[in-house]
């Protein structure tokens, strides 16, 4: 199959979704505000939710190279406080002429793994000074994000959240502290371990009803076998958010503006990273 074909399938079943909210339905909506950042609001209890991601990470500082991560969610809420999601993951990629030691020349579209996250809110965003709730994500992995080379990965994703609201919830805070302990095995003899933190954090404004933009801030750092720092990112960008009755899409941009190492008259780092991402969120309500 052709990577122009393979291209259009994340952006079909987003559609697909999408026509969904069509059907008559009657569940509120618990929406996605921003692309990277996660709210610290859960589903209600009995609750359903499903949602489509792509994310393309594009380009390096040579070669061809096209990215895309695309995830099936299904969500939902076990109590009001307690939801769990499960998701089913692809790798869809293009990529060529990159560094032969780190990089085959690739053209793939395959299934990557699965994972299933926790979440529990323990302040209520609405009801208290702040929102803040505890989230806890367990996943198996087939390729390697950046390199698409074919490694078993289990990884251990936590999170802290805490979102804050202002001027009558128009105006929307949230950060995210995101410890992450991976476990990559190339053969059956080997183990690799590495420790990844993030931060992301954003602003999003309602500017018309059921129209919000914003912006969000990711910063990514990893520490191999858990020993000194290998690099670190900062990628800043805009989003947009339409929330409906049933159903809301999430567009976020974030081009990568500093990085290290880098090379002599760079001040990105394309090893584990891209020059951008693009992310597209669709989500319907049950």
């Amino acid at each position: 199959m052709k990577f122009n074909t393979l291209l259009h399938l994340p952006l079909a079943a987003s559609a697909v979704i999408a026509a969904a909210s069509l059907l008559p339905q009657s569940a509120q909506a618990d929406e996605n505000m921003f692309g990277y950042v996660y709210g610290a609001d859960t589903l209600p209890k009995g609750k359903w939710e499903v949602y489509n991601w792509t994310t393309w990470r594009h380009s390096k500082d040579v070669g061809e190279y096209d990215a895309f991560d695309i995830q099936f969610e299904a969500e939902y809420g076990i109590t009001d406080h307690f939801q769990t999601s499960t998701y089913i993951m692809f790798d869809l990629r293009d990529q060529s002429g990159l560094d032969p030691e780190e990089y085959k020349d690739l053209n793939q579209f395959e299934f990557d793994g699965l994972k299933q996250s926790f979440k529990y809110n323990v302040l209520s965003t609405y009801k208290d000074a702040f929102g803040l709730s505890f989230y806890v994500e367990p996943g198996w992995s087939r390729f390697h994000k950046v390199t698409g080379e074919r490694i078993d990965e289990f990884e251990l994703e936590t999170k802290v959240i805490i979102q804050k609201n202002f001027l009558d919830d128009t105006l929307i805070w949230a950060l995210n502290l995101t410890p992450e302990f991976e476990w990559y095995f190339p053969d059956e003899s080997s183990t690799e371990t590495e420790f990844v933190f993030e931060t992301t954090t954003g602003l999003s404004y309602r500017f018309i009803e059921n129209w919000y933009a914003g912006v969000e801030v990711r910063y990514h750092t990893e520490f191999p076998e858990y020993g000194a720092q290998e690099h670190q990112a900062i990628f800043v960008g805009p989003n947009i958010h339409y929330g409906g009755e049933k159903w809301w899409f999430t567009l976020t941009w974030l081009p990568q503006i500093w990085g290290e190492p880098n090379e002599e008259g760079s001040h990105r780092h394309f090893g584990e990273h891209e020059k951008s991402e693009l992310r597209l969120k669709v989500g319907y309500n049950f």
